[in-house]
């Protein structure tokens, strides 16, 4: 059975190893230790965790700083259930603004978001290396009626 739950130290190896395999600069290990983020999950089945999402919330705004399903698992809408049951959980708890950085040439990511109403609403020139690339910096605004519609 599939559960998305939150992230547990046990899991940093695992996280790690998804890493590696879908980002071309991945993060090190000791970044996943010492980022300042707030609300992590992982989404498994039968124990073999599949993918991960990373948030970092201040106030009422949240921050998408990393996410990535194992490519052995993708295209299968693993990322869509993990993006949409962690939205719901960080939308009841009061965040009210999302927004994330994705790189220009990831198409595939990009759509994603779009289907959960992200926006693009700028870029940031070279910001990402191995390539060096732009990042198109993407917002989602949560509103009264939004809400109402989860």
């Amino acid at each position: 059975m599939q559960v998305i739950r939150a992230m547990q130290a046990s899991d940093l190896d695992e996280v790690v190893r998804i890493e590696n395999l879908v980002f071309h600069s991945p993060w090190p290990q000791q970044a996943f230790m010492e980022a300042p983020y707030t609300y992590s999950w992982v989404i498994c089945e039968d124990e073999v965790l599949q993918g991960y999402i990373i948030y970092h919330t201040v106030l009422d705004e949240g921050i998408i700083l990393n996410f990535a399903i194992d490519p052995k698992f993708q295209h299968q809408g693993l990322g869509t259930r993990l993006l949409n049951e962690t939205l719901k959980i960080l939308i009841d708890s009061g965040i009210r603004t999302f927004f994330l950085d994705v790189r220009a040439s990831n198409l595939i990511a990009q759509n994603l978001y779009k289907k959960f109403d992200f926006h693009p609403i700028g870029k940031r020139k070279n910001y990402y290396s191995e390539p060096i690339e732009d990042a198109i910096v993407m917002v989602k605004y949560i509103d009264e009626w939004y809400n109402k519609k989860l």
